[in-house]
């Protein structure tokens, strides 16, 4: 028997990019600009990305609970989400990243999470204290947020003193 299903469906996947595609792409222009004395890297990443508290809390056993069956509806299990870390590093001096930022994403790919190191983010937003976590809603701005934070004072600054120090060779760094 033959169902009348949608067929409809686009298998040309030319435009689709993932942010941790675009961030590898990024990654490689500024190992071209730095001529690779600093690197830029994107790593899977299986931790929390944002700050959290734990609080311990005894339900004792005359408490009801209800289980809502909805939340075993819909998109379940850890493969959903997929969670990298973007940080540059230098080839030079072995053990050292400066994080920028995590990001984390559904299948999709967007939204995407990003949560920025707190400077970057007091730069973008001009003001001490502020927000760090992004919900980025497409591609477009994904990119443009990503030159942005590239293109900040505290990253040119950390970029430009790798550069130095990988340069100059200086034995207790490296």
């Amino acid at each position: 028997m033959s169902y009348n299903l949608n067929t409809e469906y686009e298998f040309n996947n030319e435009n689709f990019e993932t942010p941790d595609l675009i961030l590898e792409d990024i990654c490689k222009q500024l190992n071209n600009i730095t001529k690779s004395f600093v690197q830029g890297n994107v790593k899977k990443f299986d931790g929390q990305i944002e700050s959290y508290s734990m609080l311990s809390i005894d339900t004792g056993l005359n408490n009801m609970l209800k289980v809502n069956i909805q939340d075993e509806l819909g998109e379940v299990g850890d493969k959903a989400v997929l969670r990298y870390e973007f940080f540059i590093s230098a080839p030079q001096i072995k053990n050292y990243k400066y994080r920028i930022m995590f990001l984390e994403y559904g299948i999709t790919g967007y939204p995407v999470k990003i949560v920025l190191e707190q400077g970057i983010a007091d730069e973008l937003n001009d003001k001490e204290n502020s927000g760090y976590v992004y919900e980025i809603e497409t591609k477009q701005e994904f990119e443009d947020i990503v030159v942005r934070i590239i293109n900040t004072k505290k990253i040119r600054k950390i970029i430009q003193d790798l550069i130095n120090i990988s340069g100059k060779g200086l034995k207790e760094y490296i």
